[in-house]
């Protein structure tokens, strides 16, 4: 198993986010983390993050314990719900920046700033950018790192539908290429054609997974029926949990 979110529970000063939590995924698949808010998603990928800790259960990665990664070799990119910048640096400062910290990366910035159209951008700083821009430049930042794994929570938010195709097909070639997509989104009409399988979860728990198709088996609909539809049958209690 290329990776394993294996029997993971965490608490805030004791009030219960994830419980016995499990869930893999493998190379060459985007993974959907669907949930309603507060379901404990962003836990569960802070965890992956390193950001914290579990307090019980195992995270592996290529079959390594995630905690036992050096910050220089951790193979994992992120991809925040909400952008992160410093204030005082341009668009292709960030850029530099962050290609400085991973000199062994094979991403190239001009690339990069054409693929997202941020050449036009490049010496604003963040507080003169658009949502959708600030959005685009974390994701540019976020690809130009070596790395197996890209955690993206709602990496589609302020995006206009353009570019929700442009990152769509980002997503796919990533998948084609070998690396492993989690991909966390309330966009469940946008993801579920990419998404290969999907963890529902609901209060920290782990509510189903599988394929569409086994999904909608679970929920007992009809094979024309939309991950939407299967979300709340499921979320609702009416099916048959995985």
């Amino acid at each position: 198993m290329f990776f394993e979110f294996n029997h993971v529970s965490y608490a805030y000063d004791g009030i219960p986010a994830l419980t016995n939590l499990s869930f893999s995924g493998e190379r060459g698949q985007i993974v959907g983390l669907v949930g309603e808010n507060g379901a404990g998603k962003s836990t569960a990928i802070k965890n992956i993050v390193r950001f914290l800790r579990p307090d019980t259960g195992t995270i592996y990665l290529k079959e390594t314990d995630i905690m036992k990664f050096g910050l220089e070799n951790y193979p994992v990119s992120y991809i925040p719900d909400t952008p992160v910048f410093y204030e005082e640096l341009s668009v292709m400062e960030h850029l530099q920046f962050t290609r400085a910290i991973y000199p062994n990366s094979h991403a190239n910035i001009d690339n990069i700033l054409d693929q997202f159209e941020l050449r036009e951008h490049c010496y604003k700083i963040p507080a003169a950018l658009s949502k959708g821009t600030k959005q685009k430049l974390m994701i540019a930042m976020a690809l130009l790192r070596e790395y197996d794994l890209l955690v993206a929570d709602e990496p589609f938010s302020g995006l206009d539908p353009k570019q929700i195709a442009i990152l769509k097909q980002l997503l796919v070639n990533l998948k084609e290429s070998g690396k492993l997509v989690l991909l966390s989104s309330h966009l469940l009409d946008v993801v579920e054609n990419i998404c290969d399988t999907f963890v529902i979860i609901k209060q920290g728990r782990l509510l189903a997974s599988g394929t569409k198709d086994e999904l909608l088996r679970a929920a007992n609909l009809s094979p024309d029926s939309s991950m939407e539809n299967v979300y709340l049958k499921l979320v609702s209690g009416n099916g048959k949990n995985k």
